[in-house]
């Protein structure tokens, strides 16, 4: 499989527009997050489309690499992060951000808005290390 860099771009820059709306996001007092319906959805979308964006990119690339296949979404996080895309701790938070994505998703339970405040708070250097990570790949 070749590297699609075009493609990765491109979902480089999807998580860096949801990580500004985290950063808004985070900005704002926990009682005005919880006090506002729709910047908690939002904040829940972004959180939900810069997670599949790194999870996608993680897939590429050990596709890309032949690094085997994970078989959850958390396995590819794990992968990248054993192979040095990544660092250890920075997996170990984006793990994290994959299991909050399923549960976004899937709507196992219901999704505690304060929880979606400190992700948020989180979520954003996090993945904005991500990128940084990814783009000295380029």
């Amino acid at each position: 499989m070749t590297f699609d860099q075009q493609s990765v771009k491109l979902k480089l820059d999807k998580i860096l527009s949801s990580v500004e709306i985290l950063k808004k996001a985070g900005e704002l007092s926990e009682e005005a997050f919880l006090n506002d319906k729709i910047i908690q959805l939002a904040t829940e979308r972004s959180l939900q489309i810069a997670t599949q964006s790194m999870i996608d990119i993680a897939t590429h690339l050990i596709a890309h690499h032949h690094w085997g296949a994970p078989e959850t979404y958390k396995d590819s996080v794990e992968i990248i992060s054993k192979k040095g895309v990544i660092s250890k701790s920075l997996g170990s938070d984006l793990v994290n951000l994959v299991k909050l994505r399923n549960v976004i998703i899937h709507v196992y339970m219901d999704i505690d808005p304060a929880s979606i405040y400190e992700s948020a708070k989180r979520a954003s250097s996090d993945l904005q290390e991500f990128v940084e990570g990814i783009k000295k790949l380029f």
